[in-house]
């Protein structure tokens, strides 16, 4: 099946605190770009070479995925959230220097991923999760208890977030991703998972989704139909090693599940 390749036009550009920009881009193509997406993905097309035109195969291009954070088709307008981490990747290069005016392809979009309907909820990731756990806690019933616990760079990065009168929201600062989450672990360790039929929704760095798996699939013994666990990066390695690691981990588990490893 053919990928729909959709170029779009930057229209707004906005400050989400000190480390996450909001983009807003803008096209005809997105006439048929299907509504209620939002906590799915699109994936951005950075081109390898500037200094050459680029051909239209995936080899020549950065893939990188954004949750969707808002679309409106009337308007042409699909919104995604960026964090901010200096030129170390293409994707938060461009969008520290991006102008109004600025094309950028996309493809997609993937499916959402939302939590399913539970009695209690829990939300754990740093700021590559918050824009889909925002989402999230937006679309939830608003009878809806739970607890979210976001790692952000810092106090400055706190978001006025729409959820549940009854949600609970704690803000852990990390004012250096690159060495780890174990503030945000030890906090994750320590919650009283609630209610009969909970949902648990887990993603960010790698070793959180480590940490994740360990607890909630082997220790607490959750069914897979109640957990959402996913990394988004991982330290010291690029997209394609963050990903081959993950492939990796969840196989091992499965190897590890099915002989009875301890």
């Amino acid at each position: 099946m053919a990928v729909t390749i959709r170029k779009l036009n930057v229209v707004k550009a906005s400050e989400l605190g000190k480390s996450m920009k909001r983009i807003t881009l803008q096209g005809d193509d997105l006439a048929d770009f299907p509504e209620n997406q939002e906590s799915g993905y699109v994936k951005i097309r950075f081109p390898k070479n500037l200094d050459n035109e680029p051909t239209n195969s995936n080899k020549d291009y950065d893939l990188r995925s954004y949750t969707i954070r808002a679309f409106d088709l009337e308007k042409r307008e699909l919104v995604l959230d960026f964090l901010l981490h200096g030129d170390s990747g293409p994707a938060s290069k461009w969008a520290s220097s991006v102008q109004i005016g600025d094309s950028i392809e996309i493809a997609g979009p993937g499916p959402a991923i939302l939590a399913a309907p539970a009695d209690w909820y829990l939300f754990v990731g740093d700021m590559t999760a918050l824009p889909a756990i925002a989402v999230n806690l937006e679309k939830l019933p608003p009878e809806s208890r739970g607890l979210a616990l976001l790692e952000i760079n810092s106090s400055e990065d706190i978001q006025d977030l729409i959820k549940p009168d009854a949600f609970e929201v704690k803000w852990i600062i990390n004012s250096n991703p690159l060495n780890g989450c174990e503030d945000l672990i030890q906090a994750f360790s320590c919650v009283d998972i609630k209610g009969e039929n909970p949902y648990v929704w887990v993603a960010g760095e790698f070793e959180l989704l480590r940490f994740a798996r360990k607890l909630l699939k082997h220790d607490k013994s959750l069914p897979k139909e109640s957990l959402y666990l996913s990394c988004y990066w991982k330290i010291g390695a690029n997209d394609p090693e963050m990903k081959k690691a993950k492939a990796a981990l969840i196989l091992f588990d499965s190897i590890k599940n099915l002989f009875s490893f301890n």
